[in-house]
């Protein structure tokens, strides 16, 4: 069975995206089969992978409304959904349209503690039964969260194996980390949707090796959940490759692939590959 990864931060800019995109595309080179979930309704991973997200017919805002009301037909809606790109790597896209699936979910809520013996229905829980058709198609499956804290997150958390904290490299921007270890937490205990969920770790991105700023951040993020939280070894090096990359629809590795970035991003792979 594949390992389910999410991507989450609530602050913006630390680079989930990419990291979603370049992770995937490392894992494919080395072998792996990889699924792309867009779970932000700005749809910037669909935009990165080279699709425009308000021209997609089928999004994963359809695949959770199947998962609510005819979960029965949800391998026919998935098949319908999927994107197989010309990369390898496959792509569950996301547009405006997933705000509607997250109101349904949020009534879900409100009206679920009211029905006795529906626990199969909770509404953290709708994303799970999606996946469990997934898991076994793919080696790995990655989730690229949105900003806010809401039950789509949750969902994605609640159905994932491990988190991954992306967080910029620059002062101040640590400040994101102790909401997302909080929200795990809460899907850990709280909600008892996914007591497994792991943080596989903290991953600074936009990582400038020679400024003593980054060096400092790097260091104080290692003393402060270093001993609690693995923090990955290798930075993401800052780039404009990486900012490029998006508006071209590719990787780094197909947009510039002897980039130093795409260095720390094989780096970033391995380091997956060891947690299997």
């Amino acid at each position: 069975m594949g390992k389910t990864y999410s991507i989450s931060n609530f602050k913006g800019g630390t680079g989930k995206t990419s990291t979603a995109l370049n992770l995937g595309a490392a894992l494919a080179v080395s072998g792996k089969s990889v699924a792309l979930i867009d779970c932000d309704s700005q749809g910037n991973l669909t935009a990165a992978m080279g699709y425009t997200p308000a021209e997609q017919p089928r999004t994963l805002a359809n695949l959770l409304l199947a998962a609510i009301d005819y979960p029965e037909d949800l391998d026919f809606h998935l098949q319908k959904t999927i994107i197989h790109t010309n990369t390898g790597i496959d792509l569950i896209p996301a547009n405006r349209r997933l705000a509607d699936a997250a109101a349904r979910l949020q009534v879900m809520q409100l009206s679920q503690y009211n029905a006795v013996g529906d626990s199969g229905r909770a509404s953290e829980k709708v994303m799970t039964e999606l996946l469990d058709h997934l898991r076994s198609s793919y080696d790995y499956i990655l989730i690229d969260c949105g900003l806010k804290h809401e039950l789509l997150t949750v969902n994605a958390l609640a159905a994932s194996d491990y988190c991954i904290v992306p967080v910029q490299a620059h002062f101040l921007a640590s400040e994101g980390i102790p909401e997302v270890l909080e929200l795990v937490k809460s899907v850990r205990e709280r909600f008892n949707s996914n007591p497994k969920l792991q943080v596989a770790g903290i991953l600074l991105t936009m990582y400038q090796s020679r400024p003593q700023l980054c060096r400092s951040v790097r260091e104080s993020v290692g003393e402060i959940y270093g001993e609690t939280f693995h923090v990955f070894e290798r930075p993401i090096e800052y780039s404009i490759k990486v900012a490029e990359c998006p508006a071209a629809g590719q990787s780094i590795f197909d947009y510039a692939p002897k980039n130093a970035a795409a260095e720390s991003y094989r780096s970033l792979a391995e380091e997956v590959l060891r947690l299997a």
